[in-house]
Parts: structure tokens; C-alpha cells; sequence
């Protein structure tokens, strides 16, 4: 009997056990920064269509990497970090503010507070036996202490920042090479990997064009309007309805509805009004008018898959998880849309 098959099986299973090994020893080498690619990866997916026309005019791709990489950092990095910086210190005055300054309770007085008088009587007599400038207080000294704690690991953010950009012009320089690498090493034909590559890229623009940049714009528009009608930390209240916008249904009213009664409640019953209409023409508008040009052709998700996708990347991931758990889900969608149209029968997997 011949031992060529047997001694081939051996080759085999050892080459497969070294390439094993390896990849875990190169997983442990990249994982620290692996997330951080993740979202070079989507910003270069983003940037493609841009990359092919400047690479297509300047004829050089490393410049055409290098204009890119620079304008992001610029118009992208720099004014995000910018805007952190301004909503940490305002979160800080208004903690600082509440802890030493607990007027602002008085809100919540049944003695007082309009608002209160008209909740049930239960309630309003609970209310009286807290000792609600003890609690403001405390709740307030604790945000003081811990508000600071998004720019404590400023080392990390530095390295992070310089792997993500290293990343990113390195990517589109290497964009097409990477692509057709990508293609060649799959075991699939390659009109299924193209498929599978086009739905991941349509659902990873639809996302970040259809669904976030909607609510960012309407979080930055919101922003101005809390600060023209004098709304304390628009900075950090716009950045909340940001966040609102995803959610489904209510939407940006979640945080546009307290703004409002707030002002209305302090007094300020002109600068409710206006915010309103502020709100009413302006913020609610923007998902209608603003959203069907960005999405464009491209797939578009359900508010509450990204809202998911996106809160779940964050608990999973931290900060970069808003990018990467929307990519996990359009690579997710991407799958299960193959499956279901059968493509992979004709597959190499079959032929093998």
C-alpha cells in the first residue's frame, strides 16, 4: 500500500496546524488595534468614489491617499475633537454649577412648580419627602468627578489616531490591489464575492449617508437652536438628539420635548415658542428632504437595526463600535441576502 497519501494527509494537517498558529500569534500582535482598522476600512469605503476620481485626475495614487487622509484629519478629525473638547467643558460648568447652586430644584417642588401641581397628588406628596437638594447635589459632585474622564486616556487616543490615519492612506493607496487579494483568496467564485463586497459597501454608505449623517446634521441643527434660545449645554443637548435620531418613531422629540418645557417652565416662554418652530421647520424636516438625496441608490437600513447596531457596537466595542457595529451588521445582511437567493449552489464550495 502506498504511504504518497498518507504523507500528503500529514503535510497537510501540519501546514494547516503552522498557519493556525501563526494567524493567532498575528491576532494577538493586531488586536489592540484591530477596531481602529475596522473603521479605516468603512472611512475608505466611504472615500472610494472620491479616491477613483482623484487618483483618475492626478495620476498618482499616493498623492491622491495623502490629499485624502490630510482632509479628513482636517475637516473630520480636528473639528470632532474640537466639539468634544467644547461639550466636556460644557458638561463640566453645568455639574459645577448644580453641585454648588441647587435652585434649580425648586422645579420639582410641589409648593412651587406649576408642573408638579398638576401631577397626582401621590406623587407630588412623595416628591415632598425627598430631600432633593441633597440628591441634585450628590448626583451632581459625582458627574464633576467623572465628566473629565473621556480625555484621561489621552496617550492611547494619540496612538490610536496615528494608526487610523497610517491605516487609512494606506488602504487607499493599496485599494484596488486589496480588492482583487480579497477576491483571489476567497474559496467562493468571484460574482459571489463581488456581490457579497457590493451589498457590505451599499449597506455601509446607506448607514453612515441614510441614517447617521441624517442625525448628526439634525443634532448639529438642533444644537444651534438650543443655543439661539438660550438652552444650557446645546453642545451636549444637540449631541443627545444626535443620538435620538436613530431611534425610531419619537426620534429627536425625546430630547427636543424637555428643551422646550424647560424653557416654557423657567420663564422663558418666547424662547419655548421659538424653539418649537425652530424644531417644527427645521430639525423634523431634515430626515424628509435631507435623507432620500443622501441615501440615493444605495441600501438603506431600518432606523432600528442601525439603533441597535450601533448602541450594541458601543457596549461591545467602545467609541469605534458606532462605526464597526453597523459594518458587522451589513457584512450580517450581506450573508443572509445570499442565502436566501440560492447563489451559493453554484459556488465552488460545490465543485470541491
Amino acid at each position: 500500500m502506498s504511504t504518497q497519501p498518507q504523507h500528503m494527509t500529514i503535510e497537510k494537517w501540519f501546514f494547516l496546524l503552522v498557519t493556525a498558529l501563526v494567524l493567532f500569534l498575528f491576532w494577538q500582535v493586531l488586536e489592540p488595534f484591530v477596531l481602529v482598522i475596522i473603521v479605516a476600512i468603512v472611512v475608505t469605503v466611504i472615500l472610494s468614489p472620491i479616491d477613483r476620481r482623484l487618483k483618475k485626475l492626478l495620476k498618482r495614487p499616493r498623492l491622491s491617499a495623502a490629499i485624502l487622509s490630510i482632509a479628513v484629519f482636517f475637516l473630520v478629525f480636528v473639528p470632532l475633537l474640537m466639539v468634544l473638547f467644547l461639550m466636556v467643558t460644557q458638561a463640566s460648568d453645568l455639574v459645577r454649577t448644580a453641585a454648588s447652586d441647587t435652585s434649580w430644584l425648586d422645579q420639582l417642588n410641589p409648593a412651587t412648580s406649576p408642573l408638579v401641581q398638576t401631577l397626582p397628588q401621590v406623587i407630588q406628596d412623595e416628591l415632598a419627602t425627598l430631600d432633593l437638594s441633597a440628591i441634585g447635589k450628590s448626583v451632581a459632585t459625582w458627574a464633576f468627578q467623572n465628566v473629565g474622564n473621556i480625555f484621561s486616556s489621552s496617550t492611547q487616543l494619540i496612538l490610536n489616531t496615528f494608526i487610523f490615519f497610517l491605516c487609512l492612506y494606506y488602504l487607499l493607496v493599496n485599494r484596488e490591489m486589496l480588492y482583487r487579494e480579497t477576491l483571489a483568496l476567497s474559496p467562493l467564485e468571484n460574482r459571489i464575492d463581488e456581490m457579497l463586497l457590493k451589498r457590505i459597501v451599499n449597506t455601509i454608505r446607506g448607514v453612515v449617508f441614510g441614517v447617521m449623517l441624517v442625525a448628526i446634521i439634525q443634532g448639529v441643527i438642533a444644537g444651534i437652536g438650543m443655543t439661539i434660545f438660550g438652552v444650557p449645554g446645546s453642545l451636549i443637548w444637540g449631541a443627545l438628539t444626535a443620538v435620538a435620531g436613530l431611534v425610531p418613531l419619537l426620534g429627536t422629540a425625546i430630547v427636543l420635548i424637555p428643551a422646550i418645557l424647560y424653557l416654557f417652565f423657567t420663564g422663558s416662554t418666547m424662547a419655548a415658542l421659538g424653539l418649537f418652530i425652530w424644531s417644527l421647520v427645521f430639525v423634523s424636516t431634515i430626515d424628509n428632504l435631507v435623507g432620500p438625496s443622501l441615501i440615493g441608490g444605495r441600501a438603506h437600513l431600518h432606523s432600528f437595526l442601525v439603533l441597535i447596531s450601533v448602541l450594541g457596537g458601543l457596549a461591545a466595542f467602545g467609541s469605534v463600535g458606532a462605526i464597526a457595529g453597523p459594518t458587522i451588521l451589513a457584512a450580517l445582511l450581506g450573508l443572509i441576502e445570499l442565502y436566501k437567493s440560492g447563489i451559493l449552489s453554484t459556488g465552488k464550495l460545490q465543485k470541491m
